[in-house]
């Protein structure tokens, strides 16, 4: 017998390197490959039955199942309570300029004080930051310092890579650093994750193609919930317009798929304080009836590191809303229905305060604007158009509207007056949300653009 040519001579031939009899006319090449498929042969064989009793040495994949019964009933936790989950992804969405980044901030600097109401109240944690669009020296510090953050507890999130005796320094990659970032959170104790901006964690792909966008976020949403972090992912709307939030995420619409909560940030151009809003354009975990909420951007000072002051933006709430992003984004001229119902809440309020002497107490107010089916956000834009001041008066420290001199006597007709411009200001104030509605003033106590006793983020 010749190796690798046929032997026609023979009616069959042994090979005693394997103990195997061939057919006769085979080459050793096409006796090596029945051997090969006769080894392959024994080896899934070996997979469904042991001899020895002991377990498959290659892994093996089949269908399973488990009892309902089997799994333990888990509580819901929040990292802000009814809006950032721990253990899920959320996406903040807005338009470039909104604040998101401020917001994000601000939000970092709740968790490292123990500030907001959740599962995290009063234990202030850690907060891993990737911050790719912003200088950390000249914008995120300042912006964290502005907010109360305690500078400690936020880790600025970066990769390393090691070549020889140098060390570059790098982004993170949900395509490779998910094991590596998920050994930073377990050492380091981080309760939430900052990704300013999501994309640049995903870079190197096309998110336009099915199924890039879910390969790349179901690893990072698994992270969070082993470990029980909320990971917060910054976002962009894109620059074309649409009528569904989620669909309006630049990159891919699989975001809006993929996550489980998200929050929209808008601008609301009928806002006298020129506020904006955000709210829940999604959440598969809380009620989407969850309040919206008004916020500013305050100018703020910060001390550097030469001793002079440089000026950031703030994240402030000033307040709960009746508007929301999606109907903010497809926002059209105001219809003559909307103008007749502002004027008639500035009618009704300026009738309000005649009929009780000039001044109410602020909580009244409210309380009888919504029986008369007015909501709160609209009773405070009129009290700004009518010209109606804040006191607060007493030692409790009660909060009053007062209407300007010469409104009770002088007004022949209350809707005249409500169709008036608002009094002069000298300077803008931001307004509270609680039960008072009223400026902040220079107060001590207020909170983030809330007095103590009215602060949302810090009911229970």
């Amino acid at each position: 017998m010749r190796y690798g040519r046929e032997n026609s001579d023979a009616a069959s031939w042994y090979d005693p390197a394997d103990g195997v009899v061939y057919p006769a006319g085979n080459t050793v090449n096409a006796a090596l490959e029945e051997k090969a498929r006769r080894e392959q042969q024994d080896r899934e064989a070996a997979k469904v039955l042991r001899i020895d009793g002991g377990r498959p040495t290659e892994p093996v994949r089949r269908v399973a199942w488990r009892k309902a019964s089997d799994f333990d009933i888990k509580r819901r936790k929040w990292a802000w309570q009814d809006r950032v989950p721990l253990g899920e992804v959320t996406l903040w969405v807005g338009h470039a300029g909104i604040g998101k980044s401020l917001a994000a901030a601000w939000l970092s600097a709740q968790i490292t004080r123990g500030a907001l109401a959740g599962e995290l109240r009063g234990k202030p944690a850690p907060v891993m930051y990737l911050a790719t669009e912003d200088s950390w020296e000249l914008s995120l510090a300042p912006r964290l310092l502005a907010a109360g953050a305690d500078m400690d507890n936020v880790l600025a999130l970066h990769t390393e890579t090691f070549v020889g005796e140098d060390i570059a320094e790098g982004t993170l990659s949900l395509a490779v650093d998910i094991p590596s970032l998920r050994q930073a959170v377990e050492k380091t104790g981080a309760r939430v994750i900052v990704l300013d901006a999501l994309l640049s964690a995903m870079s190197g792909f096309d998110l336009a193609k099915q199924g890039i966008v879910r390969s790349l976020l179901e690893p990072l949403s698994r992270l969070a919930q082993d470990l029980a972090v909320a990971v917060v992912g910054v976002a962009h709307f894109r620059k074309s317009g649409g009528t569904e939030p989620l669909l309006m995420i630049s990159g891919s619409a699989e975001f809006g798929q993929v996550v489980r909560s998200a929050v929209g940030f808008a601008r609301d151009p009928d806002a006298e304080d020129g506020s904006c809003v955000m709210s829940m354009i999604k959440s598969n975990v809380a009620s989407l009836r969850t309040p919206s909420l008004r916020y500013v951007v305050a100018p703020a000072s910060v001390r550097a590191e030469d001793g002079l002051p440089t000026e950031v933006g703030r994240f402030e709430l000033v307040g709960e809303s009746d508007q929301d992003v999606s109907a903010l984004l497809n926002h059209g001229p105001v219809s003559a229905d909307e103008q007749s119902e502002r004027s008639e809440s500035r009618a009704w309020l300026m009738a309000y305060l005649r009929d009780c002497g000039g001044r109410a107490e602020a909580g009244d107010v409210i309380r009888a604007a919504e029986a008369a089916g007015l909501s709160k956000d609209k009773v405070k834009k009129a009290r700004v158009k009518i010209g109606a001041k804040t006191e607060k008066v007493g030692f409790a420290g009660r909060w009053e509207w007062v209407l300007p001199e010469g409104a009770v006597e002088g007004a022949e007709d209350a809707r005249d007056i409500a169709q008036a411009p608002p009094a002069p200001s000298g300077t803008f104030q931001t307004l509270c949300a609680g039960a008072c509605g009223l400026p902040l003033g220079d107060e001590p106590d207020n909170q983030g653009g809330f007095h103590a006793e009215c602060h949302p983020v810090g009911r229970q």
